[in-house]
This record gives C-alpha cells, sequence and structure tokens, in this order.
C-alpha cells in the first residue's frame, strides 16, 4: 500500500497494487508517513474501497471514540443485514452520531413522521439502530431518545439503497446547482475542501431520499424556525430558492422543518473558513 494522503495518524488513503483507491485504518499507520510511503500489510486493521472523497474531510473532526462506535456499528449491521452496503456508510454513521450527541446536548428535539413504519417494515435495521444506541450510552454515557435509532436505521436502509441503485451523478449535478445557487447570491467561492461543504453534500444526499419518499422531517423547533428566519433574512432567502429548484427538478416542497436544517447547513458552509475569496 503506498500513501496518497495521511487523513489522521491511524487512519491513510492509499494506493493498492492495482491502483485503486482505499482508505486504510489501522494504529499509528499515518504517523509521519509522506507521499508514496509504504504500509505494510500486517498494520493494517480496516480497508474501506470506494469512499467519497468528500467523507474524507468529515473524519479528521470526529472523536475516534466516535468513529470506533460507527465501525462497531457497521460489523453489527454485517453481520444482521444481508444486501451490500454503500462503502461510505461507516463515515456518514459517524457524522451522524457526532452531530446527534451535540443536537442531543442543546436539547433540539427531533421527531420522526415515519417511525413507526420503519420499526414494523425495516426491523432488522431498527434493531441496528437499537443496538448503535446501547453502544453509544456504553461508550460515551450518553442516552440518545429512540427517535436515533430510527434515524440510524433510516441511514441504513438508504446505504442499501445507494448500493443498488446509484444516482450520485444525478445528486451531484443538483448540488453543484444549489451552491452555485448560494455562490451568486452571497458573491462567494465556496471551499469544497472544508468539513462543512462535506456535511453540506452529506445532508443534501439525505434530503433528496427523504423527498423522493415523501417523508420529510418534523421537529418541536419551528420556533427556532421563525427566529433564524428574523435573525438571517439572506440565509431564509437562499434557502426559499433552494426550494423553489427542488420544486421545479424534484417536484416537492420542503417542509419548515426541513428548511430549518438547511439553514443551519447553509449558515455552516458560508462562515468565513469554508469559503475563498469572492469573484
Amino acid at each position: 500500500m503506498k500513501v496518497i494522503r495521511c487523513i489522521n495518524n491511524n487512519i491513510t488513503l492509499c494506493l493498492d497494487n492495482d491502483n485503486n483507491e482505499v482508505v486504510v485504518f489501522g494504529k499509528g499507520i499515518g504517523f509521519g508517513k509522506n507521499l508514496n510511503d509504504e504500509i505494510e500489510l500486517s498494520k493494517i486493521e480496516r480497508t474501506y474501497y470506494k469512499v467519497n472523497p468528500s467523507y474524507l474531510n468529515i473524519v479528521n473532526h470526529i472523536s475516534e471514540t466516535i468513529i470506533k462506535i460507527a465501525i462497531k456499528i457497521t460489523d453489527y449491521c454485517r453481520i444482521m443485514i444481508d444486501y451490500p452496503m454503500n462503502p461510505n456508510l461507516v463515515f456518514t454513521l459517524a457524522d451522524h452520531i457526532d452531530f446527534g450527541i451535540k443536537r442531543y446536548k442543546k436539547d433540539m428535539d427531533i421527531s420522526l413522521p415515519i417511525m413507526k413504519d420503519i420499526e414494523h417494515l425495516y426491523e432488522k435495521e431498527y434493531d441496528v439502530g437499537l443496538f448503535a444506541l446501547k453502544i453509544i450510552k456504553n461508550e460515551l454515557g450518553v442516552s440518545l431518545p429512540k427517535q436515533e435509532a430510527g434515524m440510524i436505521a433510516l441511514h441504513i436502509i438508504n446505504a442499501g439503497a445507494q448500493a443498488e441503485n446509484n444516482e450520485d451523478k444525478k445528486n451531484e449535478e443538483m448540488i453543484e446547482d444549489i451552491i452555485d445557487i448560494i455562490q451568486r447570491y452571497y458573491d462567494i467561492k465556496i471551499n469544497t475542501d472544508e468539513l462543512n461543504y462535506s456535511r453540506f453534500v452529506s445532508h443534501m444526499s439525505y434530503l433528496f431520499i427523504r423527498g423522493k419518499k415523501k417523508k420529510f422531517m418534523s421537529s418541536k423547533n419551528l420556533e427556532m424556525y421563525t427566529t433564524l428566519v428574523d435573525t438571517y433574512p439572506d440565509t431564509h432567502v437562499v434557502v426559499e430558492k433552494i426550494t423553489i429548484y427542488l420544486e421545479d427538478i424534484m417536484k416537492y416542497e420542503l417542509t419548515d422543518e426541513e428548511k430549518l436544517y438547511l439553514m443551519l447547513h447553509v449558515n455552516r458552509l458560508c462562515t468565513r473558513e469554508d469559503y475563498e475569496n469572492t469573484y
């Protein structure tokens, strides 16, 4: 294995003997490594092929404990579920768990309108979600609500759907259009190498899936939505433009709950550290 990029001390992006890119996990394998350095196969603990490069930025901003939790959940998922999984699952799960814990600590309550459907129609995936909550409690001492088990189940369902029916190209084109809407309004150039861009891409990917199923998020945070609209009028204008775009392309309109979380992501995306010089 030859090093292309060191993500951190324990994770690197490498080329295998067939020149395929692979994300490699192993204790200390990235420490002191430079471009084209060799990594001993005996030190490699896990490999992940076909990982979306945008998710690699996520890894560096999430604790190693949460990444290990995501790995345990993914391993359990592969035992319990017999359909193929998108290789990005471990990274999107880690990001979701990290964000979920932050939401919980800020007392942001999110309800899932299709919770009962998930429990009855996707029993195995929901069981994995419940397993995830136990691991999170044992490892971090955080007792997340059962709605999070449903959301984790949705990540697994979506990862299976993406593996079987890959629509990444269409999604990428829509995300490019949406980024263009944001850039033109604010007269900025978004830095696509930053963490918040990766999180924005992840959020939009799952929003597209929810939209196709007409199963949007709901929450008890509509008062927060009103506050955000008043506090960030420009962000509200941009989100309304995105809503119109999605209505034209996907034939659905975002709920206020979806707009709330989209506003949060747009705000994070447009912080000074996440864009380059203006046009």
